[in-house]
């Protein structure tokens, strides 16, 4: 492993906790309660606030403000926090907040992510695995976004939605409402126009496995009959064997705070 190495004209905090192998490159600021991981690179210019943790291996370029509080109307910052995974690549002018009072005061970022120049990240949401952002794309408050789901360029996810597993937003979206796993979203207001069947393929799936997906889909979202949730009801029994038709009905049928994005 290399040494770590810190730029002379960097400012580190006493208390700040600097992994084996780290680099912190000129006129970077980290607070006293900060902790970068081993092997993370800080390129300069980068400025992390409060109780902010960065995994092993993540890269930050400059400009990039982490663990700010929230941005929330005459709120009294408090003792909260910002956990962001291993191996993300955080570019220009990012910005992420801490987590607030007002949830469980945590701001998760899982591994693997890529934030592209620009993009923004609200007090307490939760990212998963291999999540990308791009340039400008927005999180509010509370925002859940599951494993490997990609926000195009400006758009906006407004606080307390939750964004399933491998979903692909468009660019220029309002997402005002949650989208299922699995689904492409764009125009505003934000509608569905489908599965993302190129995703799919990617990620290896069979075509048997797209076709339960797209043949459930259709009976929930383009059904005549019965109600939404009676057909989601259907659809659950129907396709009680296939692990991603389950995972979709989960999603659809679990507590939620912004009503669901539909195909009108």
């Amino acid at each position: 492993m290399s040494e770590t190495q810190i730029h002379p004209s960097a400012i580190i905090e006493d208390g700040a906790q600097i992994g084996a192998g780290a680099r912190i490159g000129p006129f970077c600021c980290i607070s006293a309660e900060a902790e970068i991981g081993e092997r993370a690179e800080l390129l300069n210019n980068v400025t992390v606030l409060g109780a902010t943790k960065i995994g092993a291996g993540s890269v930050v370029y400059p400009y990039a403000v982490l663990g700010g509080p929230p941005q929330i109307v005459n709120y009294q910052d408090a003792d909260t926090s910002l956990q962001i995974g291993e191996n993300c690549t955080i570019r220009e002018h990012v910005v992420m907040h801490r987590g607030s009072t007002r949830d469980e005061g945590v701001t998760r970022i899982g591994p693997d992510c890529l934030f592209m120049d620009s993009a923004h990240v609200g007090h307490d949401c939760e990212l998963g695995k291999g999540c990308v952002m791009a340039r400008g794309a927005t999180l509010g408050g509370h925002a859940i976004i599951e494993d490997g789901v990609y926000i195009g360029g400006l758009s906006a996810v407004h606080q307390f939605t939750r964004i399933g597993r491998k979903a692909f937003i468009g660019g220029l979206v309002p997402v005002t409402r949650d989208i299922i796993p699995y689904a492409i979203v764009n125009g505003s207001p934000s509608r569905l126009e489908g599965l993302n069947i190129v995703g799919l393929k990617r990620m290896k799936f069979q075509t048997e496995q797209i076709r339960d997906m797209l043949t459930a889909f259709d009976l929930m979202f383009r059904g005549a009959d019965a109600t939404f949730k009676e057909r989601v009801a259907e659809v659950s029994q129907t396709f009680a064997e296939s692990a991603e038709v389950r995972e979709i009905v989960s999603f659809i049928q679990a507590p939620s705070k912004r009503g669901l994005c539909t195909l009108v």
